[in-house]
């Protein structure tokens, strides 16, 4: 899942690039390119693990990290996404955490992916929701309940977020409230959204 994940995520960032300044499709019928702000809530039952978000850029910008401590039932802000930008918070079990004698001994471990059991959950900064939702930007609450071995299970609030239906014979992969069930269409439709951004953060 870890490597499917950090694949996609880098192909998505890569087309990205080459197509950031080209208009993006029109969004469906009803719909609109909304921007998205992202925080997340630790549930109280998942212990035993280290947080650290994990920032990617493109192109030849790497990736930054930084840890995140979860205060018992509030909510911590997630950086922002964007125009070849790519938010992710990591889940790394401790034992593993421990193996580490630094901060960034862990950090360019998790860059390259070498870091076993550790599951990612993704934050879009763009999404596609009703054109009844006011304003240009939106904030979306994910509370984390539940770390397993198939990933980081979250359930997501807030104004204008639409529980994803995937179609059927096809499981759709979770990115942070933006959900690519395959086909050129969804990658349109996500791609147009992060060309919205792009065209409000110029600089990144």
């Amino acid at each position: 899942m870890n490597k499917k994940l950090t694949a996609l995520t880098v192909a998505l960032l890569c087309a990205n690039v080459a197509i950031a300044d080209v208009p993006p499709p029109p969004p469906p019928k009803g719909k609109k390119y909304i921007s998205v702000n992202s925080e997340v809530i630790l549930g109280k039952d998942v212990t035993g693990y280290v947080f650290v978000t994990q920032v990617s850029t493109f192109p030849a910008r790497g990736a930054t990290h930084a840890k995140v401590e979860f205060p018992a039932g509030k909510a911590v802000a997630m950086p922002a996404g964007g125009r070849r930008t790519f938010v992710e918070l990591i889940a790394v079990p401790q034992d593993a955490a421990k193996e580490f004698k630094t901060d960034a001994e862990l950090f360019t471990a998790l860059g390259t992916n070498k870091v076993k059991g550790t599951q990612r959950l993704g934050f879009g900064g763009t999404a596609t929701v009703a054109d009844t939702i006011k304003g240009a930007s939106v904030k979306w609450t994910h509370t984390i309940t539940a770390i397993d071995a198939k990933g980081i299970k979250a359930k997501v609030e807030g104004e204008g977020y639409e529980v994803p239906v995937p179609k059927k014979g096809k499981e759709p992969l979770a990115l942070g409230g933006l959900w690519m069930a395959g086909g050129a269409a969804a990658l349109a439709v996500m791609f147009g959204g992060l060309w919205v951004v792009g065209r409000k953060r110029r600089k990144v």
